[in-house]
């Protein structure tokens, strides 16, 4: 066997990869063209490293021996797993919207279970999304109501995960609240960073490897009020889903509703007859009467405009003192429908103003912000008839001095903005998180959180330090960071650009409460201590203060703007988190290097966090 894999040829995994693909297409169903090429190239790569670094014909003749198994292996390797939590969320709005009727043709045929279908499932996100969803909902309105979920995938790995049903924290916490609360149990130490679905709704889900293409479904004798089928077809020929469609009709009741992808029309499916409800939902029977309008008959490739009704938009107000966030909030909710921007406001005074002549549904409410936080502003004004309340921040959501409060205030669910330029990614979890509050109409408690909030207390000092650069004119700025601090701070260092002939002045305007200590830079004789902060001239300071933190985890936060000689000096520091106001004059150069855009009002806590976690 050869030991090196570099003594593969590009032409033979060429070779190599036309060959799996065709046999994986077949298997499958996906169309793995010349457009996947490199991606197959690059699976294959690793698989023939993964088996001890085979030739392509050593690897041939492997896979001749243990053909089914390999072929379960390079099926689930070759084929789409990115998936999320209640993904395409106007689906599940459509459901709740017509909760009634679907329950009611369970009821007719005198049965008392919803039994729903997920085809490729994936690793089982879809699956727990719905079962959470259907578990709110029924015990509300329907407790007699029983409900299954079957989810069936091609690739058996994946099927394991979703049985196991644990999954990275950071994709459980973009769970709409009204779902989150009570279905998932966060690990302790060392597994902190994993939750895990509750008994009570992995009671109501099954799984199973199945390949849908071929293999009858009906043997089961089982069927279905609803088949979810998504972002499957999109890897498909036109032929290939209309026999998976012709194969999902013979397990379906009659009238039950078949989910595509939001991506995935059958208006081009020819000899499929269908009627489609609007947002890629389908039936294969006599159309029904549903909330969102009349159905529209499908044959042939022929697929007529469904008739419109008036929706029920969503009146936003978005507050947040970043001119960014805001501009970036504007464009979320004017290109959607379902919303309408009816006004900004950069801090809760503001805010509270506005809310006095103006109707509005939802908010969506920074924490951090000058003249009024949005925790303060919850206090003072959050009652029964408030608009819902969505908080987009930077503070992590487990931080027990901001997010935590602000939930406990009223606030019905929280979206974490890490930096600026990938806010737009957000965007779908903050319509999500809107949606799902507003049409619940239910105020959840704060369990999940409130059991594993986290304080952030910064450990081993020695190690540590924070910078901020800043000028004369910061003053009133310097001590709100300063006074937002609220633990244990590593030396602080505060330095002034063209500044040196006021450090006196600078000395005795500078905030001393929170037991901080000030001292100007040579006052320490290089020997900078915990709780400590340092006023330093740039010119004639900062070479020392670079070369303290050479070794150090170190938090750097720049105030407004700086010249290009500073920020030249300030690039060339090396492993530090690099956080910068959020104003248009901020140097270019600069931004292209950074960490994090925010709003100054977010340095003390965001800094905190990344010193707590390192």
């Amino acid at each position: 066997m050869s030991s090196a894999l570099n003594k593969v040829s590009p032409p033979e995994l060429e070779k190599l990869a036309e060959y799996v693909s065709k046999v994986v297409s077949k298997e499958s169903g996906n169309v793995l063209g010349l457009g996947q090429r490199s991606m197959v190239i690059s699976r294959m790569t690793k698989r023939l490293l993964d088996l001890g670094g085979f030739s392509v014909e050593e690897y041939m003749m492997y896979l001749e021996k243990n053909f089914k198994s390999e072929l379960a292996v390079l099926t689930g390797s070759l084929t789409t797993h990115h998936t999320f939590f209640f993904r395409e969320f106007s689906h599940f709005e459509y459901l709740l919207k017509n909760i009634d009727p679907i329950i009611k043709r369970v009821q007719a045929r005198g049965e008392r279970t919803l039994n729903i279908l997920s085809a490729a499932c994936s690793r089982g996100h879809e699956v727990y999304s719905l079962a959470t969803f259907f578990k709110h909902h029924l015990t509300m309105l329907y407790p007699e109501m029983n409900f299954k979920i079957t989810g069936i995938d091609i690739d058996q790995e994946s099927v394991k995960f979703a049985q196991n049903g644990v999954y990275p924290f950071r994709e459980v916490i973009g769970i709409p609240k009204v779902y989150l609360e009570g279905n998932w149990q966060r690990g302790t130490a060392e597994i902190a960073d994993y939750a895990k679905i509750k008994s009570h709704i992995r009671e109501h889900c099954h799984f199973f490897d199945e390949n849908f293409l071929t293999s009858d479904l009906s043997r089961h004798n089982k069927k279905y009020d609803i088949i979810f089928c998504r972002n499957v077809f999109i890897y498909f020929d036109n032929l290939t889903i209309q026999n998976a469609c012709l194969q999902f009709k013979k397990i379906l009741h009659k009238d039950a509703l078949f989910i595509t992808g939001v991506s995935e029309s059958l208006k081009d499916i020819v000899n499929l007859k269908f009627h489609s409800f609007g947002s890629n939902i389908y039936s294969f029977d006599l159309p029904v009467k549903l909330v969102d309008g009349p159905s529209v008959v499908g044959t042939k490739g022929a697929l007529a405009r469904p008739v419109e009704t008036k929706k029920k938009v969503i009146r936003m107000l978005c507050v947040d003192d970043s001119p960014s966030i805001l501009k970036i909030l504007t464009k979320v909710f004017t290109s959607d429908p379902d919303f309408e921007l009816v006004g900004t406001a950069m801090n809760g005074i503001l805010a509270q103003e506005f809310l006095k002549n103006n109707k509005v549904d939802a908010m969506t409410l920074d924490i951090h912000m000058p003249e009024m936080d949005g925790v303060e502003y919850l206090k003072k004004n959050f009652g029964p008839n408030h608009p819902l309340v969505v908080m987009v921040s930077s503070a992590s959501r487990e931080d027990s001095t901001f997010a935590l409060k602000a939930l406990q205030h009223g606030a019905s669910d929280f979206v974490e903005k890490p930096a600026l330029d990938n806010m737009a990614e957000r965007s779908e979890e903050i319509k999500m998180k809107i949606k799902s509050g507003y049409f619940s109409k239910v105020i959840t408690t704060t369990t999940f959180e409130t059991e594993f909030k986290n304080d952030f207390k910064i450990k081993e000092y020695e190690k540590k330090a924070r910078i901020l650069f800043a000028n004369f004119s910061d003053i009133e700025r310097i001590n709100k960071i300063i006074g937002d601090l609220k633990s244990d701070q590593p030396p602080f260092f505060i330095i002034f650009e063209g500044n040196g002939n006021f450090m006196e002045v600078i000395s005795s305007k500078v905030s001393t409460h929170n037991n901080f200590i000030v001292k100007n830079f040579e006052q320490a004789n290089g020997n900078f201590k915990a709780n400590c902060i340092y006023l330093c001239d740039f010119k004639k300071d900062f070479p020392g203060v670079s070369k303290f933190i050479e070794s150090k985890v170190a938090s750097v936060s720049v105030l407004g703007g700086i010249t290009k000689f500073a920020e030249q000096k300030i690039i060339q520091l090396k492993n530090v988190q690099l956080l910068l106001d959020d104003v248009d004059w901020q140097n270019k150069d600069l931004r292209k290097m950074s960490t994090d855009i925010f709003p100054w009002t977010s340095f003390g806590h965001v800094g905190t966090e990344y010193l707590a976690k390192k």
